[in-house]
């Protein structure tokens, strides 16, 4: 395999693994979670001026506790901003999401471990009331 069809193989992964996150996101779909995220994965954002850092656990909790977007019938509105693959193993993939009336750019970084691509970091950065 050359590394260009090496790279588009990736390429259809690495979209394969982001839309199954936009669902994850939409349906509020908890079990979703390991299917696009490594278990040592942090989900990181500026709440402040500080730092907040959450774990796989507390990720879950909250997607389980908040309303869905689907269950209050908003418009599944996620987009691809941006992926880079910067090596076999590791990638950047930009998002916009559109989570229960606020807007979301997402910055997640991903590895391929045991021959799949997952998520290892997530960076957002919300605004509010779109």
């Amino acid at each position: 395999m050359t590394a260009l069809n090496s790279k588009s193989g990736s390429m259809v992964e690495i979209e394969k693994v982001i839309r199954t996150y936009f669902d994850l996101l939409y349906k509020g779909d908890k079990d979703l979670i390991e299917t696009v995220f490594l278990p040592e994965a942090n989900v990181y954002s500026l709440s402040n001026g500080k730092i907040v850092k959450i774990d796989m656990d507390g990720f879950r909790k909250r997607i389980a506790e908040r309303q869905s977007p689907e269950s209050i019938g908003e418009t599944h509105d996620d987009k691809i901003i941006l992926i880079d693959i910067s090596s076999p193993t590791t990638a950047m993939v930009k998002v916009k999401c559109n989570i229960l009336h606020n807007n979301y750019i997402d910055y997640l970084s991903l590895f391929k471990v045991s021959g799949k691509w997952r998520i290892i970091s997530k960076v957002f950065h919300m605004n509010p009331g779109i």
